[in-house]
């Protein structure tokens, strides 16, 4: 158990203090799900966690691994490894401060009402949404199908594909055919393909990811997509 954190399943924290903790979600939609679902906890076996103030972890944080369903993090977040969510098991983040991660792979429900900070930002599939109320700071953004909602301003040194982005500004994106991408994405990440023109001319396009689990894989372990890319470029 991670320390100052309160399990729901283990009596630490009560189901009305949830409950008020809860509603701080921006969509009346996750408030009414996970309201529902706390008289159910004895039938998954995901937990709620409850922290008063700001987390920090030292390594990683992903809520699958760790069998939360919920967790609420009333202050700032701030994750030294990978974070990550889930679609299926559902999990639900919700960060009334600040977070920060090394890097953020999420499939769930993240909301932060203040900035999100990390190096790597990726989204997955398309079930669930991330909110974030402040600016997103990211090396690169990925959103593949993942919908995200930005009260502020995306700022990125790559926005790649065509995200589902609600935004004030939209950002300048590098699409999934635009050879600038093999400058963020080793080719073996990527349907890339050599031809030659009608004048014979050698010529390369590409048709997106070939692999996005292995995009996924070395985002969570922290390793570059691009072998010449260092982690503090």
């Amino acid at each position: 158990m991670i320390a100052n954190v309160r399990s729901y399943k283990k009596n630490q924290v009560s189901q009305a203090e949830v409950i008020t903790a809860i509603g701080r979600f921006h969509d009346d939609y996750k408030i009414k799900h996970v309201t529902a679902a706390l008289d159910e906890t004895e039938d998954y076996t995901g937990d709620v966690w409850l922290v008063d103030g700001d987390l920090h972890i030292p390594g990683d944080l992903d809520l699958t691994d760790e069998s939360v369903y919920l967790l609420v993090v009333l202050g700032d977040l701030v994750v030294d490894g990978a974070y990550g969510d889930s679609d299926d098991p559902e999990s639900f983040l919700l960060v009334t401060g600040n977070m920060r991660a090394r890097d953020a792979v999420t499939g769930g429900w993240l909301e932060v009402h203040g900035d999100l900070r990390t190096d790597r930002l990726i989204g997955d599939y398309n079930d669930c949404s991330a909110y974030i109320g402040g600016d997103v700071h990211a090396r690169l953004f990925y959103g593949e199908e993942h919908h995200f909602t930005i009260g502020g301003a995306l700022i990125a040194n790559a926005v790649i594909g065509r995200p589902r982005l609600e935004i004030a500004t939209p950002p300048a994106v590098i699409g999934l055919a635009d050879l600038r991408i093999l400058e963020h994405f080793d080719r073996d990440l990527l349907r890339v393909f050599d031809d030659h023109d009608n004048n014979g001319n050698a010529i390369t396009y590409v048709d997106g990811f070939r692999d996005f689990r292995e995009l996924k894989r070395r985002v969570n372990a922290g390793l570059p997509l691009r072998a010449a890319e260092t982690r503090d470029s």
